[in-house]
């Protein structure tokens, strides 16, 4: 736990200094987690987390969050996606996030810590993207 909340404090204090205008954030949380984890990971999140993140979208806090497995690739293979407005968006929804997974599941970080040995997060300011192709005339 404190290994998290130092490496909250890093980032906050990093962006504080950064702003890209109008651009939206998408972070990338990588992680190498024990294969043989990954599919109750994997259940885990689908009924615990995500129900969480949607609660911060629906509030506005953030824009999305995805998750991905493992099919094909290296050992970073359990990746979550945000978008928000703002880095300093995305943290606070981020410390919103965890403290209600820490109320709701207290067991979830040291599960978390125990089956996933390495991570790493990218900030990226978001550039042009597709959409969706317009309905055909009927």
């Amino acid at each position: 736990m404190p290994r998290i909340r130092i490496c909250t404090a890093l980032v906050a204090l990093l962006a504080s200094g950064y702003a890209v205008a109008q651009a939206q954030t998408l972070v990338l949380q990588q992680n190498k987690c024990d294969m043989g984890k990954v599919g109750e990971l994997r259940a885990f999140v689908d009924s615990a987390f995500v129900p969480i993140a949607q609660e911060l979208v629906n509030e506005g806090k953030i824009r999305a969050f995805h998750s991905a497995f493992h099919s094909w690739g290296d050992e970073w293979n359990v990746v979550y996606i945000y978008v928000a407005e703002s880095i300093p968006a995305f943290l606070s929804a981020f410390g919103e996030a965890f403290s209600r997974m820490s109320a709701r599941y207290p067991e979830s970080m040291p599960m978390f810590q125990e089956w996933c040995s390495e991570h790493k997060d990218s900030f990226l300011s978001m550039g042009k993207m597709t959409v969706h192709p317009p309905a055909p005339n009927r």
